[in-house]
């Protein structure tokens, strides 16, 4: 069993990581994928995912859940928070199992990729098929429309994954956690 002072130092970091991924959010610390200019680049998941990677999974998971209802709360589309959530808890998912770096990355982002490529076939197909004419303007065929969904979670995944890992080594050189 954890000590009660692990668990509240866990319980705060899980607290730290969402507010910043909230403020992160607000301050819209993000970029636009140029291909798909609706897909962002946000900074909001090295937050949550340092949390994760220095407390574990179901702190990471309460962190993104904290930043999804407080994407709500403000407003954002609820949809769109939820591909957000998504797409970071299923790389947690990925990842959660490894001690590797280079498996705890590999893993991770092929979970996010996976998880959000059936997740963009909901939204196309199933929830929003007018919103898909629209998405085909950047693209030209279904087909490049996935492939690039594809490479964004490829590059946002382990950008987010990477960026963590490093400052993760850093803090765990100086900090007892």
């Amino acid at each position: 069993m954890p000590s009660p002072v692990n668990r509240t130092a866990k319980l705060s970091l899980t607290a730290l990581t969402a507010a910043l991924a909230l403020a992160f959010s607000v301050l819209k610390l993000e970029a636009p994928f140029p291909v798909l200019p609706y897909l962002k680049f946000d900074l909001a998941e090295v937050p949550v995912t340092l949390g994760f990677l220095l407390c574990g999974l179901p702190y990471g998971v309460a962190a993104e859940t904290v930043h999804f209802l407080g994407l709500v709360a403000r407003g954002a589309d609820p949809l769109g928070a939820f591909m957000k959530f998504l797409a970071v808890v299923s790389m947690f998912l990925g990842a959660y199992r490894f001690s590797s770096a280079v498996t705890r990355l590999a893993l991770g982002v092929a979970a996010r990729v996976a998880a959000m490529t059936l997740a963009s076939y909901a939204y196309f197909y199933l929830l929003f098929p007018g919103f898909l004419g629209y998405a085909l303007k950047y693209t030209g065929s279904v087909y490049a429309l996935f492939a690039y969904t594809a490479l964004f979670n490829v590059i946002h995944g382990a950008a987010t994954m990477a960026l963590s890992m490093l400052v993760v080594r850093e803090v765990k050189k100086r900090v007892r956690i």
